[in-house]
């Protein structure tokens, strides 16, 4: 794992990361998905890809008349999901790209999805990665963020003792990331969920 100016890159992890994370049709994925409210149709971003485990069941979601697009820092985790895509026969356009500087155009999604990314983000990143990702979604778009949040009282000694090391989590778990995303003229984050290390948000473009 190397440091990266925009955050933190898993790319040397990129052949074994299929080993270490949730897959794409597993229940914690498939939750993802129920949670984000993916509709048949609609164009959906992943924001931090890695190697497309949630862009996949995004794609699948979005039915025929839907797409999706997937952005990570790390060029193999991009290299894999293309080939995972490509097997499976489903048409996604991954690109090696930063949240704080989108390829995308003013309004083109309904959807962005992160998964697990946004502790990695210095918060000057945080903060321009927001801002790009209000600029792509459609009018009323909706943002569906799922990371490491203000623990839950169960968990909180082990993920402080865990995450407390990292300035960009450190800023999360002390609860400062809704204030920021309401900064970034989004509405108020609605926590969905909150399990015993996530937590699941909707927010909208305000």
């Amino acid at each position: 794992m190397r440091k990266h100016h925009r955050g933190i890159s898993l790319d040397g992890l990129s052949k074994y990361y299929d080993l270490m994370t949730p897959a794409e049709r597993s229940k914690f994925r498939q939750t993802q998905i129920a949670l984000s409210g993916v509709r048949s149709g609609e164009r959906v971003l992943d924001v931090g890809c890695g190697t497309g485990a949630l862009t996949i069941p995004a794609r699948i979601a979005a039915g025929e008349a839907g797409a999706a697009a997937g952005i990570d820092i790390a060029p193999n985790m991009i290299a894999t999901a293309r080939q995972k895509a490509k097997k499976l026969g489903l048409d996604i356009d991954f690109r090696v790209a930063s949240i704080d500087d989108l390829p995308y155009p003013d309004g083109h999604f309904n959807l962005v999805l992160s998964s697990l990314m946004f502790h990695h983000l210095p918060v000057a990143v945080k903060e321009k990665g927001l801002r790009e990702i209000h600029r792509v979604l459609k009018p009323q778009g909706r943002f569906f963020l799922s990371d490491f949040m203000t623990p839950h009282p169960l968990t909180a000694a082990l993920m402080f003792l865990l995450l407390i090391w990292m300035g960009s989590t450190r800023y999360q778990l002390f609860g400062k990331l809704p204030a920021l995303i309401k900064s970034c003229g989004f509405s108020t984050p609605e926590a969905v969920a909150k399990g015993a290390f996530l937590t699941y948000y909707r927010i909208t473009k305000a």
